[in-house]
């Protein structure tokens, strides 16, 4: 994208701001008394809200992953102490839509040491929402796997000038990690600022054998969000940054020095009391990620020194419109989202001749998507509902520096690509049609059943597309990127219910999903669309598969002072056109937990964390991809908590995570850019913890 439509973006909330403050001040506007009907209506089933302020996380945590794995359905892949990767329905990456205040984030590390996640802190947030699948055409391109939703919602202030904040502190004793979070608001009903500041040190954990697991980080992170509030209108203008320092990672052949990611956003949301249209929302943000990995600077140097610099700039904007039509909502998104990435990594016998250009990882690739995107939930009567939505991406992808040519190799990308696809890159154009129908049904005032049937289109991203990494002897551990890979097609159908009473509830969802054109992470085995047969060279290509599953969760007040709480999630990944192990799909697991209340000054909690052995794996390169390390045993994790809330305003947690300090490995693993072996990195053993809270 170039930079011209986005400062159009800009000017033209400018210009919506003028006009919506004009009109509320040249007209006179009559306010008729408030009427207030009060109904109830049951969550989606497939869908989790956690209110961030009321629901903090209660232990100091390295990332936002630290807190989501923790919630219904979603798991993660580990490379170090920090940029966990967050997997749900055995989809991760691109085929999961992380949103976070309306902007989307593209990590800048090829090997995905930051994913978007990795930039965002959760304390600083209101409100997280974990959608699990396809629930709604209005979440951005693709999503098949689902949605997190991470936001930051206009304050309710009163006339006069009020002032809140509160302070976090924390101490992870197996990490050595310190932790220090403030947010801070101040306003009144017209113009308000808040601002949040952390700052994490963590060394390196050890498993539950005792042993170092490199793992390190520090982590500074600020964001400042200036709004104003006239008339029925919200105007807001906000900058954030979050700066990781000195990462280690064990899955990985190199460390990073340093991941930048800055995001800059503006918009306004205006609501209209009369007339079809109820209320827009224009926005538009630049987030611009910058990285740096090598394997001499934080780790003992070996052989060739290798250093790796990337970017990633994303740019966006957004109109939504909300529209009532014979008491009817529409919904309705106009979309831009312009992704560039860069990234070349460079090699010297010695860290001051790190200069020779060895490969250009990502050559200046391009995706740009323009969406629009229209859904509405009919109320077919009192105890039907019925959502329909529909949505079309048009993409263009295009390669920058696909003929540049590596002074060590002599190769560019399009040499690799046509090495092993036979064929070199071009501007490629998909028009991406998707959309869904959901029925809910209301049995009983307890009981309400749902199913939905959905079609989405996700577009490859800039590795899949486009990673020319040569490695190895002879290009023997290469990683290449598909050109003209097709975007993959998910077709599910998903049903669920939800039984609730005063005491207990039940929620249970399940799904079948196929997709044509899965974008496959593969060995180059000289396979149908292969021309290479070296199964240590990474490629990509499309097939046909099936994921399926289904979630469990529930909870029991079983008194004024005992609860308990559970859930249970698996998913089973096919390779149809194979006929074989979808890789990196994770085992059967869940948790059950307790918490008892003491009057209103003391709660003390346990979870037993689980997970099922996984024996459906994809190991052997020779004749399958080989991205699963090993069949994965299973395991049981206890820890316990405590909280004192009568001393406020201030709240003390304190605990011990992995109690009886067992050592274990979740089943979802990474690869190293340099280095095709699968790697599988041990969880964190015993950990004793401290945290406090002060409100302001």
């Amino acid at each position: 994208m170039n930079s011209k439509l986005f400062i159009a973006s800009f000017l033209a909330i400018g210009l919506s701001a003028t006009t919506a403050l004009s009109a509320t001040t040249k007209e006179k506007i009559y306010k008729l008394p408030t009427i207030n009907i009060y109904a109830t209506k049951p969550n989606s089933v497939s869908s989790e809200r956690i209110d961030l302020k009321e629901n903090y996380t209660i232990k100091p945590i390295a990332n936002s992953v630290d807190y989501l794995k923790n919630l219904t359905g979603i798991t993660a892949s580990r490379m170090g102490g920090h940029g966990l990767e967050p997997t749900i329905r055995g989809q991760s990456q691109n085929q999961l839509n992380i949103i976070s205040d309306e902007t989307f984030t593209h990590g800048g590390c090829p090997n995905r040491m930051d994913p978007p996640t990795a930039y965002s802190s959760v304390e600083s947030y209101d409100s997280v929402t974990v959608v699990r699948g396809y629930q709604s055409v209005l979440n951005g391109a693709g999503g098949a796997g689902g949605s997190i939703i991470l936001d930051r919602k206009k304050p309710q202030l009163a006339k006069d000038v009020q002032v809140t904040s509160d302070v976090t502190s924390g101490f992870d004793g197996n990490s050595g990690m310190d932790y220090y979070n403030t947010n801070a608001l101040a306003g009144n009903d017209f113009a308000y600022a808040r601002g949040a500041a952390s700052y994490k040190n963590s060394g390196n954990y050890k498993d539950g054998d005792g042993n170092t697991v490199r793992s390190s980080f520090v982590e500074k992170s600020g964001n400042l969000i200036l709004g104003f509030t006239p008339q029925d209108a919200h105007i807001y203008f906000g900058v954030e940054q979050n700066k990781i320092e000195d990462s280690l990672f064990a899955g990985s052949s190199m460390d990073s020095p340093i991941s930048d990611g800055k995001t800059y956003r503006a918009g306004i949301e205006k609501e209209f009391e009369n007339g079809a249209l109820s209320k827009i929302d224009l926005s538009a943000y630049a987030s611009l990620v910058e990285h740096l990995m090598d394997n001499y600077s934080l780790r003992a140097a070996t052989g060739m020194r290798m250093r790796a610099d990337s970017e990633s700039d994303t740019y966006g904007a957004k109109l939504k419109t909300d529209f009532n039509f014979s008491d009817e909502l529409v919904k309705t998104v106009l979309e831009y989202k312009s992704n560039n990435r860069d990234a070349t990594r460079k090699q010297g016998m010695t860290p001051t001749t790190v200069t020779n250009l060895q490969s250009i990882l990502w050559p200046d690739i391009t995706t740009e998507e323009m969406s629009v995107a229209l859904e509405t939930t009919k109320d077919i009567n009192y105890n039907n509902r019925l959502t329909i939505g529909a949505r079309y991406d048009y993409v263009v992808a295009d390669f920058g520096k696909a003929n540049q040519i590596s002074s060590v190799t002599s190769l560019s990308a399009n040499n690799l690509y046509n090495t092993y696809y036979g064929y070199t890159a071009s501007e490629q154009k998909e028009n991406n049609f998707g959309g869904l129908a959901r029925i809910e049904h209301d049995l009983t005032n307890d009981v309400m059943l749902y199913s939905g049937l959905s079609r989405s289109v996700r577009t490859a991203d800039a590795t899949e597309r486009g990673m020319a990494s040569y490695s190895g002897m002879g290009g023997s551990q290469s990683w290449v990127g598909n050109p003209r890979i097709e975007p993959e097609k998910h077709h599910q159908l998903d049903a669920g219910f939800r039984y609730t009473q005063s005491s207990w509830n039940v929620d249970i969802s399940a799904y079948a999903n196929k997709v044509s054109d899965y974008i496959l992470k593969d060995s180059a085995r000289g396979q149908s669309g292969i021309l290479v047969n070296s199964p240590n060279v990474t490629v990509y290509r499309n097939v046909d598969a099936l994921l399926s599953g289904f979630e469990l969760s529930g909870s029991w007040d079983i008194s004024s002072s005992l609860s308990l709480n559970s859930n249970a999630v698996y998913t089973y990944g096919e390779n149809e056109s194979d006929n074989s192990v979808l890789a990196q799909i994770p085992a059967l697991q869940g948790s059950i937990g307790a918490e008892w209340r003491v009057e209103d000054y003391l709660k003390f909690g346990s979870d037993v964390r689980w997970a099922a052995k996984q024996t459906r794996v994809d190991t052997n390169r020779l004749t399958g991809s080989g991205r699963d390390v090993a069949k994965t045993g299973g395991y049981a994790v206890l820890d316990l908590n405590a909280t004192l809330t009568k001393l406020k305003p201030v709240e003390l947690t304190f605990g011990i995570n992995n109690l009886f300090d067992t050592k274990y490995a979740d089943h979802l693993n990474r690869s190293s850019i340099s280095d095709p072996t699968e790697i599988q990195v041990n969880e964190v053993g015993r950990s004793l913890f401290v945290q406090g809270k002060v409100r302001f």
